[in-house]
């Protein structure tokens, strides 16, 4: 069967936990936008920007869009989004948290969104809303 493009959010009521995962992803990928625009914005006054702000800015704009999408499909209780924001979330936030630059606040808030995702109480909401497919066996 063929899922509908805007898919409907399940009736099972969200534990508060991800509730907040879901709305801080949406906004880091907000805040991905806008950090990868920024940084545009500070060094287009230079005669020529350097190759390595273009090339974090796209990666900002790529994360930021991944978020939005990703944190959609985990609003509408997919469990193969938490499972891809969670892998996100330790590639592209723990090298930037780890630098305690200016993007440690974004990285600090995608952290805890990935702890906040993989709560108990979130574990038995995607068992209900999300389950796995039954294993099948080899013969």
């Amino acid at each position: 069967m063929k899922k509908p493009l805007l898919a409907r959010r399940p009736n099972e009521p969200v534990p508060g936990g991800l509730l907040i995962a879901q709305f801080l992803w949406l906004l880091a990928g907000v805040l991905f936008l806008g950090f990868g625009g920024f940084l545009i914005y500070e060094h287009s006054g230079e005669a020529a920007i350097n190759f390595g702000a273009i090339a974090l800015a796209l990666l900002f704009a790529v994360a930021g869009c991944a978020c939005a999408v990703l944190g959609y499909r985990l609003f509408i209780g997919e469990r193969s989004a938490r499972t891809n924001l969670t892998w996100l979330g330790v590639i592209m936030a723990l090298p930037l948290l780890l630098r305690f630059g200016r993007y440690s606040l974004l990285a600090a808030i995608v952290m805890f969104s990935v702890v906040l995702m993989w709560t108990p109480s979130s574990n038995r909401y995607f068992k209900v809303v999300s389950p796995k497919p039954a294993k099948t066996r080899r013969r």
